[in-house]
């Protein structure tokens, strides 16, 4: 592809446990991860996120940049990263609110071929969504936008509260990707062919579910 790939998503450290023994870390974020792959791939990615100033937030700067990924304009001011721990299986988040307003992020110039991917928690935290919205109204005019939606998250208590955020990030869409579990989160049910039939039909004409997370970097430039 021509342009570029504006990805717009959390960052955090995932650490996997087998009982107590800790077995790997690696950065998180479905797309963070897309994120990487495409840089390793050669394509041109900047990648908007917060990413800490402590240890773990440079082990995540790091590996972003050591695949080429564009982080200059990810906000580096707070101070610590959330890790998420995987211990056989089970998942737990551990985050600390930054004292300041956050997501002080410089919005790139979007042009034509760009390509902006946004979803995950990102996409419905209020805290984020009044100048992310801004962003893609204008980036809608010369980009394709991709909205990933990665709502099967654990701080997303109650799926009804997040919806009014969601129809707004589709309505925005040209693309709509979803991955495994976002469909059972968002409407009750596993058939990806029901949802595109009877929700994102009205919305935009390409949609995509992937079974596996891996695959969603191929698809943001398929």
């Amino acid at each position: 592809m021509k342009g570029k790939i504006i990805i717009i998503g959390e960052s955090w450290l995932e650490i996997a446990f087998a009982g107590a023994a800790p077995t790997a870390t690696r950065p998180g974020g479905a797309l963070l991860r897309a994120a990487r792959a495409l840089a390793a791939k050669g394509h041109k990615v900047v990648f908007l996120s917060e990413i800490g100033t402590d240890k773990p937030g440079m082990i995540i700067a790091d590996a972003l940049t050591e695949a080429g990924v564009d982080i200059s304009d990810s906000d580096r001011h707070i101070a610590k990263t959330s890790i998420l721990l995987d211990i056989d299986g089970v998942k737990s988040r551990y985050t600390t609110q930054d004292d300041g307003e956050g997501f002080d992020i410089i919005w790139p110039r979007v042009e034509k071929d760009d390509i902006v991917v946004v979803g995950g928690y990102f996409a419905l935290d209020q805290r984020i969504r009044q100048p992310m919205s801004s962003f893609l109204s204008y980036a809608a005019e010369n980009a394709s936008i991709i909205y990933v939606p990665d709502v099967a998250d654990d701080r997303i208590k109650r799926i009804t509260k997040v919806m009014p955020a969601v129809y707004e990030n589709l309505e925005i869409a040209n693309r709509v990707i979803t991955l495994p579990g976002d469909i059972n989160a968002l409407f009750n049910h596993n058939d990806a062919e029901r949802a595109r039939r009877e929700n994102f039909n009205y919305y935009v004409n390409d949609y995509e579910h992937l079974a596996d997370e891996a695959l969603l970097a191929d698809a943001i430039v398929r």
